[in-house]
Parts: C-alpha cells; sequence; structure tokens
C-alpha cells in the first residue's frame, strides 16, 4: 500500500542523521582526534530536522493504487495524510549498534476506497477507509541499526524496525458511502489493520538498506590534508574510527564525538600509503570531551603531532648536505678552514686544510609529544649526522659523526583570516640541544660549537602552517582555543552563509 512510499521518504531523511548517531556509549578510545556535537546543538538541529521531516511527508502527492485479489477488484483514490513527529531520539545499544527514531507519533492516513466482488452478481461498495491514532494516544518508531567504520569498508545495515504501541492507539475504520453496503465491513478493517503495521516496518527496513551503500561511501577511511613539501609526497589523515555518546547529559538528544585514528598517512610518490609507526595511547576525560557549549569542538592529542612529523620528516631522510648548497651569506661553510669548522676541530683543519665538507643526516628517532597548558613539549628528537671531507679525487672521507638530541617547546595560534578557512600556525618557542660526538678521526672535536649554531638558528626555523577551509556554504564564527591536560581544544560555531557576508580576521594564542 501507499505507506511503503510515505515511510521510503521520512527513512531518507533519517538516514542522513546517522553519521551523527552511531556511538559507542562513554567509552572514548585512544586516538588523535576527536570531533565533537555539542548536546545542545543536536536538540536544536533535530527539532529543525523533525519539522523538515514531517512537512516533507505532509506535501507529498500520494498515488492512486488498484487491483484484484482473490476475485475482489479494489481501487484506492485521493490519500490524504494527516502526522505530527514528536520527541526524536536516539540510543545506544551496544558498540556500533544504535536505534533512531521519535517516540510521539500521531496521524491520520484516509483514503478512498471502491471494492467489487463478482459472485452470482457483481456487488460494488465505495467508501473512505482510515488509519489512525486514537484520541490521547501515540505511537513509537525505532529502527536497530549496525553502524561501523573502524576499517577500510564502511557498514550499515538496518536489521529491524518496531513501531511498539498499546493496544487499540492504532485504529483502522470503514465507512461505506453507498445507500447499500453488502460486502462485509469487518473484513475489510481486518485486512487494513493487521497489515499497516508491517508494511511500515518492513518498508522502513529496505528503505534504509536500498540507501546504505550511498551513504557508505560517506564514510573515507582516509582524507587528504592540505600539506605539500617538495618531495612530492602526499598526507592523508586516517579517519577511522567510532562514534562516542556522551555519558553525563540532561538533554536528549546527547553530545556526540567522533573519535577517530586521526593519523597521518604518507602516500610516496610510488603511489604507496605508509601508515605511522606510532599507535594511539592517550584517552581524555570525559570532562575534557563534553563540557564546551559551542556548536562543534576539536580535540587534538599528542599522538596526531606525533604521527605528522612522522609522516613529514622521516621520508625525507636520509640527507645529505652539500657545500655548493650553502649560502654564501651564510656564517658557517661548509669548509674545513672556516671559522667555524677550524675552531671545533683544529685537528680536522691541519689534516684537510680548505677542503668541502659534506653532511649525512640519518632518519631522525620522533620525539614524543606532551601538551600542558603553556605548550606543545617535544621531547628526545634524534638526529645522527656524519661528516665527511671531499678530496681533489671527490672522494668522501668520513671524519666524525655527531648526534643530536633536542627537546623544544611550541606555540600554536588558531588563525582565522575569513570566515571560511581557519589554520593552525606554529612557532618555536624554545630549542635545548644535546650534541654528543660519537666517533672522530681527527681528534677532540668541541661539541659545544654545534650546540652554539643551533641556539644561532633557531630564531629562523619555520614550522609549516596547517590550513582547513570551511564547507563553502558555512562561515566560521566564534572561534577560541586552549591548551590542556595533553590536549589542544578549538571550539566554534558554523552558521549558513548569508548574502554578502563580512568578515574580521581574528587570532586566538593557545597558550
Amino acid at each position: 500500500m501507499t505507506k511503503i512510499k510515505f515511510i521510503i521518504l521520512l527513512v531518507i531523511s533519517i538516514i542522513f542523521e546517522i553519521v551523527i548517531s552511531s556511538s559507542v556509549d562513554g567509552n572514548y578510545p585512544a586516538g588523535g582526534l576527536y570531533f565533537g556535537v555539542s548536546s545542545n546543538f543536536l536538540v536544536g538541529e533535530s527539532e529543525k530536522f523533525t519539522q523538515y521531516v514531517q512537512n516533507e511527508l505532509l506535501s507529498m502527492e500520494l498515488p492512486d493504487q488498484s487491483g484484484d485479489s482473490d476475485g475482489v477488484q479494489y481501487s484506492f483514490t485521493h490519500f490524504k495524510l494527516a502526522l505530527n513527529l514528536q520527541d526524536f531520539f536516539y540510543a545506544q545499544l551496544g558498540p556500533g549498534v544504535f536505534q533512531m527514531g521519535w517516540d510521539t507519533i500521531t496521524f491520520n492516513l484516509q483514503w478512498e476506497y471502491e471494492i467489487c466482488v463478482k459472485k452470482v452478481v457483481k456487488l460494488c461498495e465505495s467508501g473512505t477507509i482510515t488509519v489512525y491514532t486514537a484520541s490521547g494516544q501515540s505511537v513509537s518508531l525505532g529502527t536497530t541499526l549496525d553502524v561501523l567504520f573502524n576499517s577500510s569498508n564502511a557498514k550499515i545495515e538496518a536489521t529491524t524496525t518496531v513501531m511498539p504501541f498499546e493496544a487499540g492507539a492504532v485504529v483502522a475504520s470503514v465507512h461505506c458511502t453507498d445507500s447499500v453496503c453488502l460486502i462485509p465491513i469487518n473484513d475489510i478493517v481486518s485486512e487494513v489493520s493487521s497489515q499497516f503495521v508491517s508494511q511500515v516496518t518492513n518498508g522502513v527496513t529496505k528503505a534504509i538498506n536500498d540507501k546504505a551503500p550511498s551513504i557508505e561511501q560517506l564514510f573515507t577511511p582516509i582524507k587528504q590534508i592540505p600539506i605539500t613539501m617538495g618531495s612530492g609526497n602526499q598526507y592523508w589523515i586516517d579517519l577511522e574510527g567510532c562514534l562516542v555518546e556522551a555519558n553525563y547529559s540532561s538533554n536528549s538528544p546527547s553530545t556526540i564525538t567522533a573519535a577517530i585514528n586521526g593519523g597521518i598517512v604518507l602516500e610516496n610518490t610510488d603511489g604507496n600509503f605508509i601508515y605511522p609507526t606510532q599507535t594511539p595511547s592517550y584517552i581524555p576525560y570525559d570532562s575534557q570531551m563534553e563540557s564546551f557549549t559551542s556548536d562543534y569542538c576539536i580535540t587534538i592529542t599528542g599522538y596526531f603531532i606525533e604521527s605528522l612529523l612522522d609522516a613529514v620528516l622521516v621520508p625525507e631522510f636520509p640527507m645529505t648536505i652539500e657545500p655548493s648548497q650553502i649560502p654564501a651569506s651564510s656564517p658557517v661553510q661548509l669548509n674545513t678552514s672556516s671559522d667555524f669548522f677550524s675552531g671545533i676541530a683544529p685537528n680536522l683543519t691541519s689534516k684537510y686544510p680548505n677542503v668541502g665538507i659534506q653532511v649525512n643526516l640519518m632518519p631522525p628517532t620522533i620525539p614524543t609529544v606532551t601538551i600542558n597548558s603553556s605548550a606543545i613539549i617535544l621531547s628526545d628528537l634524534e638526529i645522527s649526522t656524519s661528516f665527511l671531507v671531499l678530496t681533489d679525487n671527490d672522494d668522501a672521507i668520513p671524519v666524525f659523526n655527531v648526534l643530536f638530541k633536542f627537546d623544544a617547546e611550541i606555540q600554536t595560534t588558531v588563525y582565522t583570516d575569513s570566515v571560511s578557512v581557519f589554520s593552525l600556525n606554529s612557532t618555536l618557542l624554545s630549542i635545548t640541544p644535546n650534541v654528543t660526538i660519537t666517533d672522530s678521526t681527527v681528534g677532540s672535536v668541541d661539541a659545544t660549537g654545534f650546540v652554539q649554531l643551533i641556539e644561532m638558528v633557531q630564531s629562523i626555523i619555520k614550522i609549516p602552517s596547517i590550513t582547513y577551509p570551511v564547507p563553502s556554504k558555512y562561515s566560521i564564527t566564534n572561534v577560541n582555543s586552549q591548551l590542556g591536560d595533553q590536549i589542544i581544544q578549538l571550539t566554534f560555531n558554523l552558521i549558513e552563509n548569508p548574502t554578502n557576508q563580512k568578515y574580521l580576521k581574528k587570532s586566538v594564542n593557545l597558550n
């Protein structure tokens, strides 16, 4: 019957809520990124969503139907629907399983009928059939779904749909408008009543599963991020994860947080994808994840930064620096007779006077990242280097090896230069080097010279910024940020763009 048609449109609208409704109730996994949507925002959006669905259902046209069943010819025409949806809900049933729908639905679906039965003579009658919720009664509609995006293949499947109601809450009645009504009315009422609930629930389940493949495509396991390096490598973010419903919320729907892996994936120039060597370990406190009042909150942990450094830095090594690559204006030249090298290694200068020096840098050991209320701290970044002299025969002769260890503090600023873009800009606050000469064939080498050199150049070290575009139909407002216990948090609102929107530049310091 036409009830299936009207339910399909309802489900198509519902399905778009899946992205914010699959949850693991209150159990946050370790991850690099958490994207939260506040309860206050969801309450308002669920009201808009309910009104939208209700309006769509009331405005659609329901087609006439006719047919022949067991010698009974029927014609159903002029469908009219009155509907009210209230109390949208979603409820966690288990990991990756939830139920969503409306707790309170009242409706009145009416159509005209003509039925003919041919026995000895052909008997026909006409009238109206009405299926409705009884006065003071309502029904609920809930669909149970499996929604998983914790692997490369997302899964969305409606398993069951239920429409619970008390006895007598849904009434089906037939009103014959002919002067003579000979076909038993009770048979028609019984047929309509027995089919109504199963048609609605089966129609919902089928409509979701028919739509599921196109929705599954929205759950992209990785997404490219706008970082470009000279090597030509591309960078992606691992979006596998789950959604978590807030532990503590007096509102319904509750705050929802997308807890995603958040690791940075390297795509090299050969097209191979290389995933981080690190794994996330830190789990933010519930209070950190659920206490924001803005529409959205992005929480970043140290794992995101560690995997970013791993993806960006390691592929650039091993690296070789030749004398010709050093600008003439540089205070340090790669030559054995330069002031710097003659000062830290006098035996090098006397043994190999006025020849070039080649520096080989090995892949670094990625630092551990910790975050406090003042700064982002990088600990134990290590780079092994070899210094070689270049003879007239183009031979490269090793002369000494150096192990550099660094601790550093970084300040990060969120910058919104328009309503459609925000960026993370970082500045090196301080760097604490530790230098060890691990091997030398030219006698004593003064490690403090390298320490002084590093301290001198730290002011010119630049950290690449990361820019994030906002979807074109929205503007970003009320951007705020803070550093906390092992997390960086950004909170903001998104509003639909009005015409001729002006913007003000805003810079927010995380410290």
